[in-house]
């Protein structure tokens, strides 16, 4: 198999009976110019055993992919960490379609939100509701969670139906 980068065999160094690497300063240095202003996006929701994608320079390719998939965005630095370096927890707005108007009380509304996370607070229009074709919280999610695309709420008469559930 040939592509552009053929890779050699180098001996690493035996130091105190334990095998040391000693990378060459002038190559990680053109690697560190090369990715510097590098955007990292971490998928929220991807199934894929890597949910990181780097974006070198490309703020549009970013911009592409929060819109298709919730992600977050992170400035590369010289000592990112993939297994440190993004939260398991995150902040989203979060959207219930056609709630019923006599589920808008407060109560109603943080238990229903927490079927998704913890529940922060709503926007000015829900909190105020003068724009009630959906209410919208902002609901702190655990990203390696399901998302719902609906919740099963039952209201006081034992009367059960099915909230629909949309991400910002």
């Amino acid at each position: 198999m040939k592509n552009d980068m053929a890779l050699s065999y180098i001996a690493p160094q035996l130091v105190n009976g334990k095998v040391v690497i000693q990378l060459e300063k002038e190559e990680v240095e053109r690697e560190t110019k090369k990715w510097r202003g590098a955007l990292i996006a971490y998928d929220t929701i991807s199934s894929n055993f890597n949910p990181y994608m780097i974006c070198k320079k490309s703020f549009i390719l970013a911009l592409i992919l929060s819109i298709i998939d919730p992600i977050i965005l992170k400035l590369w630095t010289i000592d990112f960490d993939f297994d440190r370096e993004f939260p398991t927890e995150i902040s989203l707005w979060v959207k219930f379609l056609k709630l019923p108007m006599n589920c808008w009380g407060k109560n109603s509304l943080s238990r229903i939100a927490s079927a998704i996370g913890i529940p922060m607070y709503a926007d000015e229009c829900t909190a105020k509701q003068t724009c009630v074709s959906f209410a919208r919280m902002l609901v702190e999610v655990i990203v390696t969670k399901l998302m719902l695309d609906e919740i099963e709420v039952m209201n006081p008469n034992g009367r059960i139906f099915q909230q629909a559930v949309t991400y910002d």
